[in-house]
């Protein structure tokens, strides 16, 4: 059985980037993604203070679940951890 898929509040500012960089990357997502995540990504922007890291995680976790297949979600953690260092 899979591991569930989590982002940590934490590090949810180094995923928005990392999810930006997938969704508009060399295979880009479906415009409907883009948007989506485009959304998430002013909100957080423009208004920091009213979206805390954990409801931000919430978010991206929602977007990765509905737009990222696994083979991706492996790749992206990947990224994570090398940016982790």
């Amino acid at each position: 059985m899979p591991r569930k898929r989590a982002i940590q509040a934490a590090e949810t500012h180094l995923w928005l980037e990392v999810l930006l960089m997938y969704a508009f990357g060399p295979a880009p997502a479906e415009q409907a993604a883009r948007l989506d995540l485009l959304g998430v990504a002013h909100d957080a922007t423009a208004y920091p203070d009213d979206i805390p890291d954990g409801r931000l995680a919430e978010l991206l976790l929602a977007w990765v679940e509905k737009y990222v297949p696994p083979e991706d979600w492996h790749r992206l953690q990947s990224r994570i951890r090398k940016r982790r260092r």
